[in-house]
């Protein structure tokens, strides 16, 4: 009983914050969602569906019809993955289920969006509004002046801030999806620091240096990849479709690739280290993009040739 009502005061202070501070709304979903799936261990599944539906009406009575968000992006994905724990699930079945209800009931957002149109529109405008605002900044902090000085005249600059206001509109859709990825991720990803700290024996993973990526992943790359050439050249629908899924894949396979590379650290001799982390960091100061890029290919090639378990084979044959 103690620990439901633990559970209960703290995901009710999680949902104060997210609807009270729009500011940090996703650090209170994070904290919220970490209650959800922890308390698949703590308190039983009738007593986290209890506590998940007083936060809804609770949520509902404060923030209206934007209590979907929250529900889509943390409040469901959490839950299942709760309820997978209190069946003593493992960490990679929670995470499969997490990611997967969070792409569909987001998929179920993004279209909703796009079925009521004027929601895209008033997007659109708010948009261009915060743009148009950020512009107003630039010049009474006397910014404007200093990019002029630097020679890019005044009308580089709003069109500039004009395609970036048409980049996010086009990608809107990627951007949601990516919140929702993140939001899985450090929920799921925060609760097994939380449980290994406990010393509880849930949630267990492999150090990150081993992790891989699933290589039907990598067919997604190639599919998205495919579509975004096949419409570029008239920036068709079919060329952002495809844009959108490479903005989705990038940081999941550049995450792949950075554990990729702190496998290839550990290889590194104590002497060698210091010098590779210099010329890393110089090409990340020098090549932001190239250095990017690098990681998505090594996080990709390392799910199709797998790189480190070819490494222990050779480790275990000498």
């Amino acid at each position: 009983m103690r620990e439901f009502f633990y559970m209960f005061l703290a995901a009710t202070i999680a949902c104060l914050i997210m609807s009270i501070s729009p500011s940090l709304a996703f650090v209170g979903g994070i904290g919220w969602g970490m209650l959800l799936l922890l308390g698949g261990y703590f308190v039983s599944t009738g007593s986290l569906g209890l506590i998940f539906g007083a936060n809804i009406l609770l949520l509902y009575g404060l923030t209206g019809n934007s209590i979907l968000f929250f529900l889509l992006i943390f409040g469901i994905p959490s839950l299942l993955m709760g309820l997978q724990l209190s069946n003593q699930k493992g960490y990679y079945e929670l995470q499969k289920k997490g990611m997967l209800s969070a792409l569909l009931l987001v998929s179920l957002f993004v279209g909703l969006i796009y079925y009521n149109a004027g929601d895209a529109v008033n997007l659109q405008s708010e948009i261009n509004t915060s743009l148009e605002e950020t512009l107003q900044l630039y010049e009474v902090n006397g910014l404007m002046e200093l990019y002029e000085q630097q020679g890019l005249d005044r009308e580089t600059i709003i069109n500039s801030m004009k395609a970036l206001g048409q980049w996010l509109y086009m990608h809107m859709p990627a951007l949601y999806y990516l919140q929702a990825i993140l939001a899985v991720f450090l929920v799921l990803n925060l609760s097994a620091y939380i449980a290994r700290k406990k010393k509880l024996d849930i949630l267990k993973h492999k150090p990150f240096a081993e992790e891989i990526m699933p290589w039907q992943f990598a067919w997604f790359v190639i599919v998205a990849l495919g579509l975004w050439l096949w419409g570029r050249d008239d920036l068709t629908r079919i060329h952002y479709v495809g844009s959108n899924l490479l903005v989705i894949a990038a940081p999941v396979v550049g995450y792949y690739g950075m554990a990729c590379l702190a496998y290839l650290w550990r290889g590194l001799t104590p002497k060698l280290r210091p010098w590779v982390l210099i010329v890393f960091i110089i090409n990340i100061l020098v090549l932001p993009i190239a250095v990017v890029l690098f990681l998505c290919m090594l996080g990709l090639f390392d799910s199709l040739l797998d790189y480190r378990k070819l490494a222990h084979k050779k480790e275990d044959e000498k």
